[in-house]
């Protein structure tokens, strides 16, 4: 029976902590520049790292079914962000939208990679180094949250998400 300290031998660096996380979200050049993605590792608040799911492919042979793996496909990403009171970061996602679909005219680029980009998180060890990290790649905001508002919302700030799409993700380990 394995003891304490085996338990602790195989637990590298203490665990990772889910506390200990970077989010970097490159805008769209027309969007936001380099000072809002720099706003992002700091003001977002809460995140996940994303998954992914195989699809399953039921192929019956001879009465008896045969599962075989089908395609992959990615759940949506979503992220907290902390509102300051200059909306940079809330501004810069509603300009992202407003570039595939204006508000007032209800239209934007014709071609996705006109508004497509790559947002990445980063799982931090105790002394801030990037030890895991997942890319999602052409992705997009399908929903920005609304920001709450309450007379009796004393001693906090506000508060908003905002929820990706993406068709393909990076591992960082060359997977």
């Amino acid at each position: 029976m394995a003891g304490i300290a085996e338990f602790l031998g195989q637990l590298k660096g203490g665990g990772a902590r889910p506390n200990r996380f970077e989010v970097v979200v490159n805008f769209p050049a027309f969007a936001g520049g380099s000072e809002v993605i720099r706003q992002t590792a700091f003001l977002v608040q809460s995140t996940q790292m994303p998954g992914s799911t195989v699809g399953v492919i039921e192929q019956t042979f001879r009465g008896r079914p045969l599962k075989l793996a089908g395609d992959r496909t990615f759940e949506e990403w979503t992220c907290t962000f902390v509102n300051d009171t200059d909306f940079a970061i809330h501004d810069a996602f509603e300009r992202w939208h407003n570039g595939y679909n204006s508000y007032v005219s209800n239209t934007g680029f014709l071609s996705p990679i006109e508004y497509m980009s790559s947002a990445t998180v980063y799982q931090l060890d105790n002394q801030d180094n990037r030890i895991k990290e997942k890319t999602m790649k052409l992705a997009w905001p399908s929903n920005i949250g609304p920001i709450e508002l309450a007379q009796d919302s004393n001693n906090v700030i506000e508060t908003f998400e905002v929820t990706f799409q993406y068709s393909d993700i990076d591992n960082g380990n060359g997977t």
